[in-house]
C-alpha cells in the first residue's frame, strides 16, 4: 500500500467536525445529502462557513437524486467533487461531470458486480466500492476485497464499506494499482453523523506507519 493513501471522511453533519478533519489532513470529506440516511446533513451546516474552507476537498453525496437538487446543493456549498451512491446510469452520470468530478459508488457483492463497471468507464473520474447491503452505504461490513482481484480498470477507486481501527493491517497489506483512497464512515462515530476525532487520529497515525 502506499504510504501517503487519501482518507476521506464521509457521513459530516457538523462544521467542528470538518474543520478539525481538514486540520488534520485528511483529503476529503463527505456529506450526505439523501433524506433517509441518519447522516442526511441538509441543513445542519454553515453553507458560508463550509463555502470557505479549503482544508479539505468537499464532496456532495447523493442517492438517485433529481439533477436540480444536485446542482442546488453544489452552488449552495460549492463542493469540489459528487458521489453518486444510488442506480445512477453512465449517461446521468455524464451530464453531472459538466459540473464537476464524479465519483460513482457501487455495492460488490461478487464478480458479477464487477463486470458492471465497464460501462461507467470515461465517464466517471473514480469509483468507491461498498458493501452490497439493504441500504445505499452505512452498512458497516467490511467486503471480500478479494473480489477486487477481477478488477482491472484503470479508473481510480475508494475503498469502502465498514472499515474501522480493525481493518488497518488489512489495508496496509492490500495492493492494488487503482487503489486512490481509504473511506470511513460509521465506524468512528460517537453517534450518527458525530464523527470521533481522536479515534480518526489515530486510525490515520496506524495507517502511516511502518
Amino acid at each position: 500500500m502506499n504510504q501517503s493513501i487519501n482518507i476521506k471522511v464521509c457521513g459530516i453533519t457538523r462544521w467542528e467536525d470538518m474543520k478539525q478533519l481538514g486540520e488534520m489532513g485528511v483529503q476529503y470529506g463527505g456529506m450526505i445529502f439523501y433524506d433517509k440516511s441518519p447522516r442526511f446533513a441538509e441543513g445542519k451546516m454553515d453553507a458560508g462557513k463550509v463555502r470557505a474552507f479549503k482544508k479539505i476537498k468537499k464532496v456532495g453525496v447523493f442517492v438517485n437524486a433529481d439533477k436540480n437538487y444536485i446542482l442546488k446543493q453544489v452552488e449552495k456549498y460549492q463542493f469540489d467533487l459528487l458521489q453518486l451512491h444510488g442506480e445512477e446510469t453512465p449517461s446521468f452520470c455524464n451530464e453531472l461531470r459538466q459540473y464537476l468530478p464524479i465519483i460513482k459508488a457501487f455495492r460488490i457483492k461478487d464478480e458479477n458486480d464487477i463486470k458492471k463497471l465497464d460501462n461507467y468507464t470515461g465517464v466517471c473520474d473514480y469509483f468507491l466500492f461498498d458493501t452490497y447491503g439493504k441500504l445505499y452505504g452505512g452498512n458497516g461490513r467490511v467486503f471480500n476485497w478479494k473480489l477486487l482481484d477481477e478488477y482491472k480498470n484503470e479508473v481510480p477507486f475508494f475503498l469502502s464499506g465498514g472499515i474501522g481501527m480493525g481493518e488497518v493491517e488489512q489495508i496496509k497489506s492490500f495492493s492494488h494499482p487503482a487503489l486512490f483512497a481509504v473511506d470511513v464512515n460509521s465506524r468512528f462515530e460517537t453517534e450518527p453523523g458525530i464523527k470521533n476525532i481522536n479515534e480518526l487520529k489515530q486510525f490515520i497515525c496506524r495507517l502511516n506507519s511502518n
